[in-house]
């Protein structure tokens, strides 16, 4: 069976991991499955030239590729960098639909979670998910990966396409410290 590994968008000896137009496709994959406006629905991201100029944005995102063997079947990207705690986001595309999600999740965020810097800390105790709670299917996934059900916020996110803030459930992966 294959396994699910994370490949990190980063710059290696010069040379980056992934084109530009390669970073600009996954967007457009995005689009084409159905998932703009509810992966993207705060419309901070509307292009794949806008995803490709945050990825880069220095600080901003690390943007990694999960496959399942040679299969490419989504991304996860971290943001909001607070010490050892972040925000994840993610997606996964429709060539993975019908395969186990759930696993694969669970894979791709254990690899996160255990991530070791340079010097062999960990980088992250944290994981943190804010998703619309109008995305059941989302929430369904992600305590499917593993992470957990903190609550709900009110008018805890924006919604571009109501124009109006929009309950958000938070999610949480700890790492046992």
């Amino acid at each position: 069976m294959p396994e699910t590994v994370i490949m990190p968008y980063c710059e290696v000896d010069g040379i980056r991991t992934f084109k530009d137009s390669e970073v600009m496709e996954m967007y457009s994959k995005i689009e084409r499955d159905g998932l703009k406006d509810i992966v993207f629905s705060s419309g901070d991201i509307n292009s794949p030239e806008e995803f490709l100029k945050e990825m880069n944005r220095p600080g901003a995102a690390l943007l990694y590729v999960v496959y399942h063997g040679d299969l490419q079947i989504g991304i996860i990207w971290l943001t909001h960098f607070e010490g050892r705690s972040c925000r994840v986001h993610f997606t996964t595309f429709s060539e993975a639909w019908k395969m186990d999600v759930a696993a694969m999740g669970r894979s791709s965020s254990q690899q996160i979670i255990n991530m070791r810097s340079s010097s062999g800390e960990y980088v992250f105790d944290v994981l943190l998910g804010l998703v619309p709670s109008f995305n059941v299917r989302a929430i369904r996934a992600l305590e499917k990966a593993g992470l957990q059900h903190v609550g709900e916020i009110p008018h805890g996110m924006w919604n571009a396409k109501e124009r109006k803030t929009v309950p958000a459930t938070l999610m949480c992966l700890t790492r046992e410290v």
